[in-house]
């Protein structure tokens, strides 16, 4: 398997405005996409909590990314290494719009950090409370990418789910 390279996830951390408001923009002229957004699917999540869960998840592992590149020692939060303490609560009067926006700008701080970050920096290590292994700073990057990916899926699956129901 080769390395994913940093450059690539800005790519991707770029792409998600795009991707998500993809995802609203489909729904047909009879269905609101925030009446839709806010239905719960089979997972138990609404469109929007996968909104939300990207945006909290993306700022959670950007904000552990400036202090492995900062701190000395660094000691992340358990929630870092483990996607089950992420779990928040969503707004229930929280718009489409207005969570997709918030989503395109966590990532867009993100991928700023990412290409400001020299090649030796993302061998950078943190410990993880509740851990026994470090985690990089490369690896909370596409951590972070790769959570928003899942999110997005997820609210896809809910989406076309929920298509149809009142």
């Amino acid at each position: 398997m080769s390395a994913r390279p940093p450059k690539d996830a800005a790519v991707a951390l770029r792409s998600l405005d795009r991707r998500f408001r993809g995802l609203f923009a489909g729904l047909g002229e009879d269905e609101s996409p925030d009446d839709l957004a806010h239905r719960v699917g089979p997972d138990g999540m609404a469109a929007l909590d996968h909104v939300a869960g990207a945006i909290r998840t993306t700022s959670l592992l950007r904000r552990a990314l400036e202090q492995v590149l900062t701190e000395d020692d660094a000691v992340l939060h358990p929630a870092v290494a483990d996607a089950t303490h992420r779990q928040w609560e969503s707004d229930p009067t929280a718009t489409v719009d207005d969570l997709v926006a918030e989503l395109a700008s966590e990532a867009e701080l993100l991928a700023v950090r990412v290409e400001g970050v020299q090649a030796d920096d993302w061998a950078r290590r943190a410990r993880v409370v509740g851990q026994d292994a470090d985690v990089t700073a490369l690896a909370l990057v596409w951590d972070a990418v790769d959570a928003a990916v899942s999110h997005l899926k997820g609210a896809e699956r809910t989406l076309v789910a929920m298509r149809g129901r009142g």
